[in-house]
């Protein structure tokens, strides 16, 4: 399909009060074959890392640059590398990309949370869901609006998700106008070819002509995959490898920084996982208290003792909101939890729970929460429909049964 239609689409869309991109089958089939290549070519690399160069990496070819619990990033030294980083575009070739300011960057480590604690806090499939999750992960996106969805989640498959969106990278800087991206999104599980379950998360520029935007900025150039591995001792093992260029003129000091944000936030999200949990929790306790009375104060949770080895005095005692029990300032974890987004601000909600009701959180099923979410959403859209963008032709724009909607607008 050529670019020419794509724009025409784009166009067009343009009218609606709600910003999308129209897509054929084709076009979405190809955005997500690119994809998945991405993926293939990532998992190259880290099959290389792993077994080839036995988890070292070259000092001399890559600069520790910073930590983050047990993750290392990597910027690639100017030396070894290229003049220009190169792109895989929509037809499977590599492109060069005219940015001498764009090292590849690279994260490698354990991760604390399960795969699915991983997946789960990473999938979003709204503007708000991407809203809530930079508030807890602090990944460097702004103004993100998803253009056309073309794989969307199922009760087999929770964590699926592959679309076309739009959004901006880190802040302004002063004299200097506003880096965003054009990009294809995908998220997913699939197992290796060692029969590993991994999960995957990838951000890659692609070269469409979304609907116009009232905000004027540089179109920055990216790709981007994280790989997270279950191996077989337990472990999640994190690998990722890309690279972001501004283009334009834009020092490398300046735009590194912004990259690292993006990629450390993106790789550690099993913490919004956690926030999802106990929104849930929090949500069933306040269902099921109104029909059952509420614990004494007498004794908190933990069962702790005084300095003089006596129960603890219920003066400063809170009362978890999961469990309803009783808990101390020791016992206690206060989180602010997103809720929701109005008129584009993130909405928290400062909740305090006991540490026994935090572990179980960690414990519960990410899967099992993600189905949940799955179902409340699929309620929610019998009343609120949405339009089918599969075709151009304003005729075949209108509502159809979700089974016969592969792509979707994403408002």
């Amino acid at each position: 399909m050529s670019s020419t239609t794509s724009s025409e689409r784009a166009t067009r869309s343009t009218h609606s009060v709600q910003e999308r991109l129209y897509l054929s089958q084709e076009e979405a089939h190809r955005l997500e074959n690119l994809a998945d290549q991405v993926v293939v070519d990532t998992t190259e690399y880290y099959d290389r890392f792993r077994f080839n160069e036995k988890r070292v990496v070259d000092p001399n070819a890559w600069k520790d640059v910073g930590h983050r619990d047990n993750l290392i990033v990597y910027r690639e030294r100017s030396g070894p590398r290229p003049t220009y980083p190169s792109i895989r575009a929509m037809d499977g070739s590599l492109q060069l990309v005219p940015c001498k300011s764009a090292p590849s960057v690279k994260i490698v480590g354990m991760l604390q949370g399960t795969l699915d604690d991983e997946m789960y806090g990473c999938f979003v499939d709204s503007n708000d869901a991407v809203k809530m999750r930079t508030a807890v992960v602090d990944d460097a996106m702004e103004n993100f609006h998803w253009l056309a969805t073309i794989a969307e989640p199922s009760l087999e498959d929770p964590f699926r998700f592959c679309g076309v969106a739009r959004c901006t990278l880190g802040m302004s800087f002063p004299l200097a106008k506003t880096r965003g991206a054009c990009l294809v999104i995908s998220m997913g599980m699939t197992t290796n070819q060692h029969g590993e379950r991994m999960g995957y998360y990838v951000l890659h520029s692609v070269d469409l002509a979304e609907p116009t935007n009232k905000n004027s900025y540089i179109r920055a150039k990216c790709s981007l995959c994280w790989l997270k591995t279950e191996l077989p001792n337990g472990k999640v093992e994190l690998y990722m490898k890309g690279f972001a260029a501004p283009m334009g003129i834009v020092p490398e000091f300046a735009a590194f920084p912004v990259l690292v944000s993006c990629v450390l936030g993106a790789g550690m999200t099993s913490d919004a996982a956690y926030s999802k949990k106990l929104a849930w929790m929090i949500h069933d306790a306040g269902q099921s208290g109104h029909h059952s009375p509420l614990p004494p104060m007498i004794e908190c949770v933990g069962r702790c003792k005084s300095a003089f080895g006596g129960p603890k005095s219920n003066t400063n005692f809170r009362r978890c909101l999961v469990c309803r029990k009783a808990v101390c300032n020791s016992c206690q974890v206060v989180r602010k939890i997103p809720v929701d987004v109005t008129d584009g601000v993130v909405n928290f909600t400062k909740c305090s729970v006991c540490i026994l009701c935090m572990h179980r959180a960690k414990a519960m099923s990410a899967v099992a929460f993600a189905q949940r979410d799955l179902r409340s959403k699929r309620w929610k859209s019998v009343d609120a429909g949405r339009m089918s963008i599969t075709s151009s032709t304003e005729r075949e724009v209108m509502l159809t049964p979700s089974t016969e909607r592969p792509f979707y607008e994403t408002n």
